[in-house]
């Protein structure tokens, strides 16, 4: 079994990787894309581009020459063949990408999208990489090695208590969260899984709630987050984990005190 300690070296060579994509395939088809680059997946507003596809051939193609032997589960591999998904639960070293989460912002000219790398071992996230093209930032982590934009460590927002909600800001996602929007200082929906988790880790955020769970969008948040100090879990409160992408509810928050404040605010009926 290789140690997370062991893998670390690959770190730079991953931000490399995913600069040099976003520089040559994503950021020249930013509000250039035609209408024949563009099309429909499972209903008209699941969308994806040439540069989606692009992006994750290049990522896939590199990711896999930098750890040979390792496994790669895409998010437009899997929109082509379901089975992909199977791969998470193999032993050994699984690279997982979103290689533009915010598709839809991305196609309407919107800065909100990002490009997403995890690397799981034996059906674990042992590290998670979410880069802003527009920015040139990298946000990543490593198991027990913390949070990082690039060289700076990040932590999570705490709040001076726990149990008053009206001084948070929260991204919610999940229908049971709807009917308490209006506890909280003030929400934000912006479309992208990268920048939630962005906002959750560096503290620009208090709170996330997601319904949909596909690998791709939360196994390197989480890990993120919970490197930057913060809590997450399914909505039943037991460990999140991308090889179960079929539970219904994730929710993260800056500590264990406050998950348990946020999740009671959760319609029953809807989780």
């Amino acid at each position: 079994m290789t140690a997370v300690v062991d893998l670390l070296h690959h770190r730079n060579a991953v931000d490399e990787l995913l600069r040099s994509v976003s520089e040559k395939t994503i950021l020249p088809r930013y509000q250039t894309l035609s209408e024949d680059q563009i099309k429909t997946k499972s209903s008209p507003g699941d969308l994806v581009t040439i540069a989606d596809e692009e992006a994750e051939l290049h990522l896939t193609a590199g990711l896999k020459e930098l750890l040979p032997g390792s496994a790669v589960v895409g998010e437009e591999a899997v929109a082509a063949d379901p089975s992909v998904l199977e791969r998470l639960t193999r032993p050994g070293l699984t690279w997982v990408i979103d290689p533009i989460d915010g598709t839809a912002n991305f196609v309407a000219g919107k800065p909100a999208f990002g490009v997403i790398i995890a690397l799981m071992q034996n059906g674990e996230t042992v590290m998670g990489w979410i880069h802003n093209p527009l920015e040139s930032k990298t946000l990543w982590a490593a198991q027990g090695q913390g949070a990082w934009v690039d060289s700076q460590n990040v932590t999570v927002a705490m709040t001076e208590s726990p149990a008053d909600v009206s001084s948070m800001t929260a991204a919610l996602y999940h229908r049971a969260f709807r009917s308490a929007v209006s506890d909280f200082g003030s929400t934000t929906l912006i479309g992208s899984a990268a920048h939630v988790y962005w906002g959750v880790a560096t503290g620009t955020t208090h709170v996330s709630s997601f319904s949909r769970l596909m690998p791709w969008d939360h196994a390197a948040g989480v890990l993120i987050h919970q490197e930057a100090g913060g809590h997450s879990a399914l909505l039943d409160g037991t460990a999140y984990k991308p090889t179960e992408w079929k539970h219904r509810g994730v929710l993260s928050a800056p500590s264990r005190e406050i998950w348990n404040t946020v999740r009671a605010l959760a319609d029953e009926s809807k989780t």
